[in-house]
């Protein structure tokens, strides 16, 4: 098995993964993420936790299935061992086996429920809040993994947040790793501050999707995604991470990671209020008559020999293409490239899922930074007023140029 132990952050994370089993049915999907996440050198401990007056049937079907489980384990290339123990409060017994393994990480699953008095429910709340080790709570999705998906926020970028982005980031650099598709880095918010390099390098290119991150996720999801999502330490943060996430891509698997954040069963309570439920439904607007458009803005990697030409050859594959528009920064030998593309579609989400789906088959766009708007009026040029400088089938609107404090070059392209 490849090793695990280099990860810039949380490098132990997979010294000891604590998997408290209640469902039998999520024992197998529970360790086969588990022996993604393990170290090499690492262990991980299945506990099942049974009422005092559970019968002897119980006892001998627990124990079966952590037998049944130790082989699977075996099969993975793992080490596992399985426990069943009886004790009246089930969170205090997963919360005393965390101290007892030295946990490093708790792995649980989740209905992908609550109510009004629990989050994840009872037992995963009571461990959230009294746990020393950091969680990574599943809902299981619809299909099997075929992409990791780690959508960032300017709240993770804060500095409360940046724990909870570390554990993110670890846990999808390993998850990453097991799967056919690349991972994907999914930007959400302004772009106020730059993605430390512990982010940008979990994929081969960074999509950047200003909108709020349930928007984002909800355009790129599909049933084979798993979702590593952080939790900034804020009532917000963990709503966003749980309740918008679980309706804005409701077949894919959703990993929360949780390293810091709301203490106590009360503030979790109120931070996911009505998780299980189904989404609201969405506002009845009337049929988008004109095309879809969508603006991308990219930002090569500093290495990159990118053309502006190269970047609309890319995007012609899912659209008609115009307005292609290029600046120089000053210092930068590179251009940052923007390019409008009419995607064959009227749904917003899916113009951009199809546009993406077009930047993530471009071998040349490795590195690069893409940004994604909807034009608010399609063929509405006030929106994009300035002044153009154009030359050799590249322009440069003088507005863009104050935005982004650049220095426009009207040369050919490189």
């Amino acid at each position: 098995m490849e090793d695990r132990r280099n990860d810039a952050a949380h490098t132990d994370i997979g010294r000891c993964i604590l998997v408290p089993v209640a469902n039998p049915a999520s024992m197998r999907p529970l360790l086969e993420i588990a022996s993604q996440l393990v170290s090499t050198d690492g262990r991980i401990e299945l506990l099942t936790v049974l009422p005092p007056d559970a019968g002897a049937d119980a006892q001998a079907d627990a124990w079966q299935g952590m037998a049944s489980a130790e082989a699977l384990a075996t099969r993975l290339g793992v080490a596992a061992h399985g426990e069943v123990r009886t004790h009246p409060a089930l969170g205090d017994a997963v919360v005393a086996a965390v101290h007892e393994r030295g946990a490093s990480l708790v792995l649980m699953g989740w209905r992908g429920a609550t109510s009004t008095t629990d989050v994840f429910g009872r037992l995963i709340d009571h461990v959230v809040g009294r746990s020393a080790a950091p969680l990574a709570v599943v809902r299981l999705g619809a299909a099997p993994h075929e992409r990791v998906v780690l959508p960032v926020s300017a709240d993770h970028l804060l500095p409360g947040g940046t724990r909870g982005l570390e554990l993110a980031v670890t846990l999808a650099r390993r998850l990453g790793r097991e799967v056919p598709r690349p991972t994907t880095v999914l930007r959400t918010g302004t772009r106020a501050v730059e993605l430390p390099t512990t982010v940008t390098t979990v994929a081969d290119r960074v999509h950047h999707d200003p909108r709020r991150t349930h928007q984002a996720v909800a355009a790129l999801a599909h049933p084979g995604d798993l979702i590593v999502a952080a939790v900034a330490p804020t009532v917000s943060g963990l709503r966003a991470a749980t309740t918008h996430l679980a309706w804005a891509a409701p077949d894919a698997t959703l990993l929360v990671a949780i390293d810091v954040g709301p203490r106590g069963e009360r503030s979790l309570a109120a931070a996911v209020a009505g998780a299980g439920r189904p989404a609201p439904p969405a506002p009845r607007n009337a049929p988008q008559e004109a095309p879809v458009r969508v603006v991308v803005t990219v930002r090569p990697h500093d290495d990159a020999r990118l053309s502006p030409q190269q970047v609309e050859r890319a995007l012609t594959t899912c659209g008609r293409t115009d307005q292609l528009m290029a600046w120089w920064p000053a210092g930068d030998a590179n251009p940052r490239v923007r390019v409008t593309v009419e995607p064959r579609t009227r749904e917003p989400d899916r113009a951009l899922a199809q546009v993406m789906a077009a930047v993530d088959a471009a071998p040349e766009l490795a590195g690069a930074e893409i940004s994604y708007e909807l034009e608010q009026a399609a063929g509405d040029d006030s929106s994009r007023s300035g002044v153009g400088v154009h030359r050799d089938g590249l322009s440069v609107l003088t507005s863009d140029l104050d935005r982004h404090s650049t220095t426009p070059n009207t040369g050919s392209a490189p």
